[in-house]
């Protein structure tokens, strides 16, 4: 993969044998591709659904929410640095974030509840918190 601004292909040789060239390509974990980042968010947008924590009643919220924080957003985090935000790839962010603390709460979109009305009683619940978006632009 070159990231050539005009057009010409950079020959990259290793040991005197030339590399070829790739659209995409995993390095530590992370898909990088030369249309962006939106293959790697949802990659791990698909691997961010823990279901089984978020229906279970006998778990605390408070630790449903540490568990979301550690394990789920960890691993969607992951190489973010890398990627290319745009207000595509920004609203897939804040939708697999809110889609998690509907979970939490044990809200459905049949409850017709906003956002900011589940923001506000996450705030409520758990306390301040860094919201996903930021974490990921902070980075």
């Amino acid at each position: 993969m070159t990231n050539n601004t005009n057009g010409f292909s950079t020959d990259i040789r290793v040991n005197g044998e030339k590399l070829n060239c790739v659209n995409r390509f995993k390095y530590l974990g992370a898909i990088i591709a030369d249309e962006g980042s939106k293959p790697e968010i949802l990659a791990r947008i698909a691997q961010a659904k823990l279901k089984t924590i978020w229906n279970d009643r006998n778990i605390a919220l408070s630790s449903k929410f540490r568990l979301m924080r550690s394990l789920v957003m960890s691993i969607f985090l992951y190489a973010c640095e890398s990627w290319t935000l745009t207000a595509d790839t920004e609203r897939r962010i804040q939708a697999i974030e809110m889609r998690c603390l509907r979970k939490l709460l044990g809200i459905t979109y049949r409850d017709y509840i906003f956002n900011e009305e589940v923001r506000n009683r996450t705030r409520q619940a758990i306390g301040p918190h860094e919201d996903l978006l930021t974490t990921v632009k902070r980075r």
